[in-house]
C-alpha cells in the first residue's frame, strides 16, 4: 500500500502498539508494566494532592478491580502507599513513596531517550508542529466522545 494511502488511525495504532511493547520490554527488568508506570506518572503530576483510586480508574479508563490490583502490586514494590482520606473515609487516596519518586527519576531519563528516538531527523520547528498536530488529533478524538475523556485528560 502506498504511504499516502495508509490510514492515519492505522499508523497511530502501529506507533502506539510498538511504543507500548518497547516500554513493557524496557520495564520488564524492573518488574514493572506500562500500566503501573502510567499510575506513577499520574501520581507525579498530582504532586502533593494525591488522587483517589477513582481518579486513577477514570484516568486509565479501567475497572475498579484492575486499579486495585495495579496499586497492590505497586505497594508490594514499595513505590506507592494508599490510605483512606481523613475528611472522607469513603475515598482511598494513593501516594508516591520516596522509593517511587526515585524510580520515576530514573525512568525519566529513558523517556527523554525515547523522545529523541521519536523525533530523530526532525528540527525544532518540525517537532513543535508534530506536537501541535498530535494535540489537535487528541482533541478531535476527545471531543467526539462527548467530552467524557476530555475532562480526564485535563486532570492529568
Amino acid at each position: 500500500m502506498p504511504a499516502e494511502a495508509e490510514s492515519i488511525g492505522f499508523l497511530l495504532a502501529r506507533i502506539h502498539n510498538n511504543m507500548d511493547r518497547q516500554a513493557n520490554n524496557n520495564l520488564k527488568s524492573s518488574g514493572m508494566t506500562f500500566s503501573q508506570m502510567r499510575i506513577l506518572y499520574y501520581l507525579l503530576k498530582h504532586g502533593e494532592a494525591p488522587p483517589s483510586q477513582k481518579d486513577i480508574e477514570d484516568f486509565l479508563q479501567v475497572s475498579h478491580p484492575t486499579v486495585v490490583g495495579l496499586i497492590k502490586r505497586l505497594e508490594a514494590k514499595g513505590l506507592v502507599h494508599s490510605g483512606f482520606d481523613s475528611a472522607d473515609r469513603r475515598v482511598k487516596s494513593v501516594y508516591l513513596t520516596a522509593e517511587g519518586w526515585g524510580f520515576i527519576s530514573a525512568v525519566r531519563e529513558h523517556n527523554a531517550q525515547m523522545e529523541q528516538r521519536i523525533t530523530a531527523g526532525m528540527d525544532a520547528q518540525e517537532v513543535e508542529c508534530l506536537r501541535l498536530l498530535l494535540r489537535r488529533v487528541l482533541e478531535n478524538i476527545l471531543n467526539d466522545n462527548g467530552g467524557q475523556y476530555a475532562q480526564n485528560e485535563k486532570n492529568t
